[in-house]
């Protein structure tokens, strides 16, 4: 009898095994494993602003967390490549998340992976050519507007713990203190019953704003502050400032910032909308109380797909541009601002991964290995070009 059960437990192993090395063959897009609350937010994501875009993506196997390596590129106003930019001396396995103000210093955080349990941080005034270093005491949570800067070099990180606490400095990039945390806003009366913080950004007047994700209340999770909060004894500064989400059916029940960026024209952003009877995209922009805001039309989001990536930026500004997929399928929304309405772009090529809105063109990008293909859909064309191709020197095998 205890041969047989050695036996059994020997063949569950085996079986196992066999299926680990099938998943690992096959592949699977790399994910960033949140918090417990925190929604799944797609960490590939990219950010246009006057001065330059900015896209963050995973290169290398992307079926081996230890050999993906996130990687950023960069693509200063005026120019028509892409140029590697993902800041030296920090293994990105755990992914890059980048704040990218109208004006002022970008500044990248790398979230955590093996045994890092903190969040190194990397500024640069110089497009990338030479870059300052700090760190968060913290690590980064895996949302890609989990970092925030303001033109005058104040910043935001959003960190995991107990929940989601926002962090302040007011321009170092290692001395951080407290602001506010998830389990002080879920208590504050704010329109919005705030289950996770899911983004920081500063408004046009350089203070701080939060995205949330709401679980009832029926307005979108926007939340203002100023920069004289401080810890949970600040959280009574705090008031909901997004505006209503209701439906002809009715006030919306769950929904979840997903993007939330500043732009010239004030601060942009996507929100998620569902389950319920079905998950949908919503477009926003504007800035302090609700009737400032501007909410668009729902997009909604096939049965069996899935929000894999998105763009803040580029048109006159305020484009905001979803990829969705399902499987090889792939789907691109946009939307060019406030007043405009949801349209459907030509389908990308396949294997697109990433997107970015620079101007009046859209760019996609594929990866495989160590390669970047770059493809542009020009304004009212209906045919992508490939416009470059970029090999990155992965450094295979560097964390194991």
């Amino acid at each position: 009898m205890r041969g047989r059960t050695l036996a059994v437990v020997v063949g569950v192993a085996l079986v196992l095994v066999v299926v680990v090395v099938i998943v690992q063959r096959l592949g699977s897009p790399p994910t960033v494993v949140p918090d417990p609350g925190q929604p799944a937010l797609p960490l590939v994501a990219s950010t246009t602003t006057g001065v330059q875009s900015s896209i963050v993506l995973p290169m290398g196997h992307l079926d081996d967390p230890l050999n993906t390596f996130w990687q950023l590129f960069l693509r200063p106003t005026g120019r028509s490549s892409w140029v590697l930019r993902t800041p030296p001396g920090v293994a990105s396995n755990g992914g890059l998340v980048v704040a990218a103000p109208p004006t002022g210093a970008l500044t990248a955080g790398f979230l955590t992976s093996a045994s890092l349990t903190f969040s190194p941080l990397a500024r640069t005034a110089t497009g990338g050519i030479s870059w300052s270093s700090g760190q968060l005491p913290a690590a980064l949570v895996g949302a890609p507007d989990g970092l925030a800067a303001a033109p005058d070099g104040s910043l935001l990180g959003l960190v995991s713990g107990a929940g989601q606490t926002v962090l302040s400095s007011t321009g170092s990039l290692s001395s951080w203190d407290p602001m506010v945390s998830t389990t002080a806003l879920a208590r504050r009366p704010t329109g919005c019953r705030v289950t996770a913080i899911t983004a920081v950004a500063f408004d046009a007047t350089g203070e701080p704003l939060v995205g949330a994700s709401c679980h009832s209340g029926g307005r979108l999770g926007l939340l203002s502050g100023d920069r004289s909060s401080s810890g949970d004894h600040g959280s009574a500064s705090w008031v909901g400032v997004g505006p209503s989400l209701a439906t002809a059916a009715g006030p919306v029940g769950q929904s979840s910032v997903v993007r939330l960026e500043p732009t010239t024209g004030g601060d942009a952003g996507l929100a998620s909308e569902g389950p319920g009877s079905g998950t949908s995209l919503v477009a926003f922009w504007g800035q302090g109380a609700p009737t400032r805001w501007t909410v668009s039309s729902r997009q909604p989001v096939p049965s069996s797909w899935r929000l894999a990536a998105t763009a803040v930026g580029g048109g006159g500004g305020q484009e905001v541009t979803a990829l969705l997929a399902s499987g090889r399928r792939r789907q691109l929304a946009t939307i060019g601002g406030p007043g405009g309405s949801w349209l459907t772009l030509p389908t990308p090529p396949p294997g697109t991964g990433a997107v970015a809105a620079v101007g009046p063109e859209t760019d996609a990008f594929v990866v495989s290995g160590s390669k970047l293909t770059v493809w542009t859909l020009g304004a009212g064309s209906a045919r992508w070009t490939r416009s470059s191709t970029i090999t990155v020197p992965v450094p295979y095998g560097s964390s194991s």
